[in-house]
């Protein structure tokens, strides 16, 4: 099975078993790799404004001395959006609704970015 395919079935699945409404991986410089996201999401725009937001995650912690970055939170009023790194090549970006229990967001998550890392470097 393609590297693509396998990418897109385990978003798809964490879509689908928590309450997670969209999904993507996007590389650090900003550009997408795969994504499930509703129709109408802007995927290059997004990808470019998540590695943005990645990148000065990382200075952050950089300068406050807080060690290597592994996520970031964005709250708004209608939702929350999850930045996790895959890898320091990737980041699995999810969204979820304002009413979803975060530490179970959080937590579907990271096993996806484990999951995501094992197919983006597995050796056929």
């Amino acid at each position: 099975m393609k590297l693509q395919d396998q990418l897109m079935i385990l978003l798809k699945d964490l879509s689908n078993k928590s309450p997670i409404l969209g999904a993507a991986i996007f590389s650090v410089e900003g550009l997408p790799l795969i994504s499930h996201f509703h129709a109408g999401t802007e995927e290059v725009s997004v990808a470019a404004m998540v590695a943005g937001i990645h990148a000065a995650g990382e200075q952050t912690v950089k300068e406050l001395k807080q060690g290597d970055l592994k996520s970031i939170i964005i709250q708004g009023d209608l939702g929350t959006t999850l930045v996790i790194n895959v890898s320091t090549d990737y980041l699995l970006t999810v969204t979820a609704p304002d009413n979803a229990a975060l530490g179970l967001i959080f937590s579907d998550a990271k096993k996806a970015a484990k999951e995501a890392r094992i197919i983006l470097y597995q050796t056929n």
